[in-house]
């Protein structure tokens, strides 16, 4: 006899909070490189995987004609971390080190998830109710043969959002250090601390940018405004990073921020409108499958972007930040190629007429 699917579903958030604090708890203790990468890589990406798919799942269930907005306020709470937990830790580190701080780091996640695990809780039940197994919820390549093409190129342009959304997140401090001509040992405390900050800048902007593509969304269409806001990342990309790359002599830092709080705004849409535009493409009892299908797939743009990057910048031979030039070209064309798969399921589902709200 299968246990109810409440039960798994609250048996499967239990193992996924566990599994995503426990990591924070052993690499204070790590003393070889392996047992970093056993932690961060193996635990915390299993961790956040079972952790965050029932999570974003659960807000399908219970909303549908404000969907949008809903997974704006839910995604919100990534933005907010991603402000306090750079400053939190560049704060400390220097005081209480490296194992405190992640202590402190860990009792803190402990309190989040505990709430989250709390008050997570599902809606609508499986399409086979007592029938169904747990073959019936895992990813399945069935999905992508929907006869239209809807499902395959909304996660290929998924992938592509995904290869360009990380890069700027992660390179942003390196490309501030480089910019400036800074030592990459002072920025906890000393001249180069703005590169971590630039990051919490980023993700507040991010904030505002998930709550208003929700709102809008809702209104205009959910693949209408993904569409937009794919568009405009690829402008932030190409016309305030890139020319702040290649100009040699601009006299502030005022280009990069407003590139910062742009491109924060605009790549809001990247991670609250993608289950969102997902749950077009299916019944609600089927969103969970859906969505997990698609992300493991998308996970394997997430692993070889910042890979890729890191060769990118590696191959131009150039001094300071203009070596930096080729990741910007490559994040600009990953948004443009996948603005185009978002516009094909948009066009192939919904027809020319951009009046329909889809």
């Amino acid at each position: 006899m299968s246990p109810p699917p409440s039960l798994c579903y609250d048996a499967g958030n239990g193992y996924s909070w566990t599994s995503f604090l426990r990591p924070e708890i052993k690499t204070e203790i790590a003393t070889d490189y392996y047992q970093i990468i056993l932690a961060f890589s193996l635990l915390t990406g299993a961790g956040t995987s079972l952790l965050m798919n029932p999570a974003v799942a659960s807000v399908a269930h219970w909303f549908n004609e404000r969907r949008g907005l809903a997974s704006g306020i839910a995604w919100t709470g990534s933005g907010i971390g991603g402000v306090i937990f750079p400053l939190m830790i560049q704060s400390l580190l220097p005081q209480i080190g490296w194992g405190w701080s992640l202590r402190a780091f860990a009792l803190i996640l402990f309190v989040l998830c505990t709430v989250s695990v709390a008050l997570c809780r599902s809606r609508v039940p499986p399409r086979n109710g007592a029938a169904t197994t747990w073959r019936d919820t895992i990813p399945s390549a069935r999905i992508f043969l929907d006869g239209t093409g809807a499902m395959a190129l909304t996660t290929a342009g998924a992938v592509l959002t995904d290869l360009a959304y990380f890069i700027p997140v992660t390179y942003i401090p390196s490309y501030y250090i480089a910019r400036q001509h800074l030592p990459a040992d002072a920025t906890l405390t000393g001249s180069a601390s703005f590169a971590y900050q630039l990051l919490a800048i980023l993700n507040g902007s991010s904030c505002i940018g998930r709550l208003l593509a929700g709102y809008v969304s809702d209104r205009l269409g959910r693949f209408n405004t993904m569409i937009l806001s794919l568009f405009l990342c690829a402008i932030s990309v190409l016309c305030f990073w890139l020319p702040d790359i290649l100009i040699s002599n601009v006299p502030n830092t005022g280009l990069l921020i407003v590139f910062v709080m742009l491109f924060g705004c605009v790549s809001g849409s990247n991670v609250s409108l993608m289950p969102v535009c997902m749950g077009q493409l299916c019944e609600t009892q089927e969103f969970g499958r859906y969505y997990a299908t698609c992300f493991s797939v998308v996970s394997f743009g997430a692993l070889v972007s910042i890979p890729i990057a890191g060769a990118l910048i590696d191959a131009v031979d150039a001094p300071g930040k203009t070596k930096f030039w080729g990741v910007a070209v490559f994040t600009g064309l990953c948004y443009v190629a996948a603005t185009l798969c978002f516009a094909w399921v948009r066009l192939r589902v919904k027809g020319f007429n951009w009046k329909t709200r889809w």
